[in-house]
């Protein structure tokens, strides 16, 4: 396990060569900004990039009329649920469908015991969502806009603030802040298992080829 950085992340997530991050720096003169950097995995290099590069690399060809039609287009993570539609959702449960040409289509809020579901992973027609602050996973039909499955609860161990979930060969790996786990559930059986270890809290774990990668409290690390 190696460390990358550390940084006040405010965004991250893989591009084809490594990954795109956005952070808070404070300026020489003691105002704080917004700055972006790519990392590129292959020769080990960083480099700051302009706003719309990054705004391109996470929307898509049409990254600035998204945008404008988003306001706030860091502080959301974007996935896409068909050929032509995107989901943004934010951290307070918050969720905008949106069409790939930048047209919001439909807005709502994913609440698991009224507590907010975020960080969605996609797995076909639905959307798998962590629900912190329920020890909770869902599984969340956009189509009908209602919880399909649920694992775990507050009063259940599966899951201990769960801040993250993703979705690689066939199961859905689960960050836990508060138990420093990343966890697994086989969609085949559904089984939980542990799949890494840490000794501090993991807020979220993603692939570039056949590197991964955890953002945890003390940095972004190369496992």
């Amino acid at each position: 396990m190696q460390k990358l950085f550390n940084a006040d992340l405010l965004d991250i997530f893989p591009v084809e060569r490594g990954f795109i991050y956005a952070c808070k720096e404070t300026l020489p003169e003691g105002d704080e900004a917004v700055a972006f950097y790519i990392y590129n995995q292959e020769i080990d290099i960083f480099e700051k990039i302009p706003v719309p590069t990054y705004i391109n690399a996470k929307f898509g060809e049409n990254g600035i009329h998204i945008a404008k039609a988003l306001g706030d287009f860091v502080t959301c993570d974007i996935v896409p649920i068909s050929s032509a539609t995107l989901v943004a959702s934010y951290q307070n449960g918050d969720i905008k469908i949106l069409s790939t040409s930048g047209e919001i289509l439909s807005e709502s809020r994913v609440e698991y015991l009224d507590n907010p579901a975020c960080s969605p992973a996609v797995n076909g027609a639905s959307l798998w969502f962590v629900v912190p602050d329920s020890n909770a996973i869902i599984n969340y039909s956009v189509k009908h806009s209602r919880i399909e499955l649920r694992i775990g609860s507050p009063k259940e161990k599966a899951f201990c603030h769960p801040t993250d979930i993703s979705f690689y060969d066939n199961k859905l790996f689960i960050c836990n802040a508060y138990s420093y786990k990343i966890r697994t559930i086989g969609l085949d059986n559904y089984n939980v298992s542990d799949y890494y270890v840490f000794n501090e809290p993991v807020f979220k774990y993603f692939r570039v080829k056949d590197v991964e990668y955890a953002v945890m409290q003390s940095g972004v690390y190369s496992l």
